[in-house]
């Protein structure tokens, strides 16, 4: 049994040596920032803020006119129901569900773009962020910044967020929010098989 404890000594000494010849770590100096808020308060942010509520707005204005017409083409059918032979009610149904399925896939396609361009305009702000943050950490001698929701306690000393949200302002004024691609209008004005 020694023998096993020597063994497993020296395997222990032996991995242990190259973290020894590497010499100890730097000592952290650390800062934080309150990443939330400066998406909440740049201006950049705010304009996207901005934007996305105008299309989101406008967006769901045509989604409640389309489906307000699709209720009326439904009514009329239910109307005309009497009046029209099966095999003819049945072909104006199939239409008129083939319409209401193509409508939902364009408002679905709608949201995905808006969600993709709200993705790319969030982004730019956050590439700002971390080039602020990393001039900053130059600029002061910080090697770690941490969110300011994941440090329970911290000195005010240590908060960069004002300068972040500064420097963000400067490099950043503004993001236009990228438009759809062309192509896709709103589905409103869509009468197939009127």
């Amino acid at each position: 049994m020694p023998r096993i404890l020597r063994a497993l000594a020296l395997i222990l000494t032996l991995l242990a040596a190259p973290a020894a010849a590497q010499g100890p770590l730097p000592p952290a100096v650390v800062a934080v920032v309150d990443y939330q808020r400066v998406l909440r308060e740049a201006k950049a942010a705010q304009s996207i803020r901005r934007q996305l509520e105008e299309r989101r707005a406008a967006f769901e204005r045509e989604v409640r006119e389309e489906q307000a017409r699709l209720v009326e083409r439904e009514r009329e059918l239910t109307r005309q129901r009497p009046l029209l032979s099966p095999e003819a009610f049945a072909e104006r149904r199939r239409q008129f569900e083939e319409e209401a399925a193509r409508v939902q896939r364009l408002v679905q396609s709608r949201r995905q773009e808006l969600d993709r361009a709200a993705a790319e305009a969030y982004a730019r702000v956050r590439d700002a962020v971390v080039r602020v943050v990393s001039e900053l950490a130059e600029e002061k001698g910080f090697n770690l910044v941490l969110p300011s929701s994941a440090v329970l306690l911290f000195a005010p000393e240590l908060d960069l967020t004002e300068d972040v949200l500064k420097g963000v302002d400067r490099i950043l004024p503004d993001v236009r929010v990228p438009e759809p691609p062309s192509g896709d209008g709103p589905p409103q004005g869509s009468g197939a098989g009127r």
